[in-house]
Order: structure tokens, then sequence, then C-alpha cells
């Protein structure tokens, strides 16, 4: 089991990335990658959030990425959905808690063990 703590640390971390990614929007091609950058990184106890505002096809999404450090291991659903919800993703329901928000996009990136949740802004 990998326990997620949503305290003030968290929040502050968080509110911190958040803040960066507003200054520094990623433009995938132009852009260094954001998971180099620590500007875009905030580790939530063993979970590894990489956050940015991308700009797409004339388009503006948050985009978060979520791994765990074991190989071919990824973050429980509901967590990831909990820290999508910190980072500004809308539309989540706690009283469905295995279902991501109605308009968010999802996806496993299993090359880099992570996964992807983008919502348009």
């Amino acid at each position: 089991m990998r326990p997620l703590l949503i305290d003030d640390e968290a929040r502050s971390k968080v509110d911190a990335v958040i803040a960066y990614a507003m200054e520094h929007p990623y433009t995938p091609y132009v852009s260094p990658i954001p998971g180099d950058d620590p500007g875009f990184v905030a580790y939530l106890n063993t979970f590894r959030c990489v956050f940015t505002f991308t700009r797409a096809q004339g388009m503006v999404y948050r985009h978060l990425t979520i791994s765990v450090p074991a190989k071919d291991k990824y973050p429980n659903p509901i967590a990831a959905f909990m820290i999508a919800e910190l980072f500004g993703f809308t539309g989540y329901n706690e009283k469905e808690p295995d279902i991501p928000g109605p308009n968010w996009m999802c996806d496993i990136k299993r090359e880099d063990n992570c996964v992807i949740i983008a919502q348009e802004t």
C-alpha cells in the first residue's frame, strides 16, 4: 500500500508547481521536457507529479503525469484523481472515487511508468 498524505506541505508544493507552470506554459516539441525541470515537479510522498499548462492545437490543457518509484507499478486511480484535484482538475466526484472527472483524458505511459491526466482549461 502506498499512502497519500494531503496536508499543508503537500498543498504548498502543488501551489508552487501551479504558479511555476502558469509562468512557463509548455509547448510540445518546442519547450524542454517538463519532467527535467524541477519547477514542474512535486513529490507527494512517493508520488512524483509533473504538471504543466500545455498549449496544443490552439487549446490549453492542464497536463499531469504521476509516477511511483516501483517498476511496472502505477498510482492507485483514486490517489491519482485526488492528486489531479489538487492541481485544479475539476469534475471529480468523490462519491464515485474510481471514476475520473467527466472530461478528463486519462492514459498510461508504460515506458515512463506513469499515468497521464489532462483536461482542457
